[in-house]
């Protein structure tokens, strides 16, 4: 089994643990939420078995926010480190999984909003790979 970690970063980072293979769909193992930006994250990482990809959104300067926090920023560089390869998304890669999937799925993770975005990401990930036993699972009910 693929052991895959997404990613929400933040000054609170969300993140979700899932596992897929051939013909397993994406199926969550564990999730929460990691307070103190990167240096929780940096943190966090060594108390967690190594996965074997990892998926999180970047950070894009978009003129929404006057003064927007840079700590994913930061946390992208600390990825670039502990997990070379890791797989960048744009926050807009969030809309492919939204409310109502998550909670078909079992995925609504009540007060955990950012661990549901990095549940988000890595429901976007298999998506975009058309990976099909993830897709038979997260296809709407006929």
């Amino acid at each position: 089994m693929t052991r895959l970690l997404g990613l929400d970063p933040g000054l609170s980072t969300g993140w979700a643990l899932f596992h897929y293979d051939a013909t397993t769909p994406l199926t969550l193992l564990d999730y929460g939420e990691i307070l103190g930006g990167h240096q929780g994250v940096i943190a966090f990482w060594k108390t967690m078995p190594e996965p074997d990809e990892v998926v999180a959104e970047t950070f894009r300067l978009d003129g929404r926010t006057i003064y927007p926090e840079v700590d994913p920023l930061r946390t992208e560089g600390a990825l670039s480190v502990l997990h070379p390869g890791w797989i960048g998304q744009p926050n807009t890669a969030k809309i492919m999984a939204d409310d109502i999937l998550l909670k078909r799925l079992g995925w609504w993770l009540k007060g955990k909003p950012h661990a549901r975005d990095a549940a988000r990401h890595a429901i976007a990930l298999m998506k975009s790979r058309r990976h099909l036993p993830t897709l038979s699972r997260i296809s709407p009910p006929r």
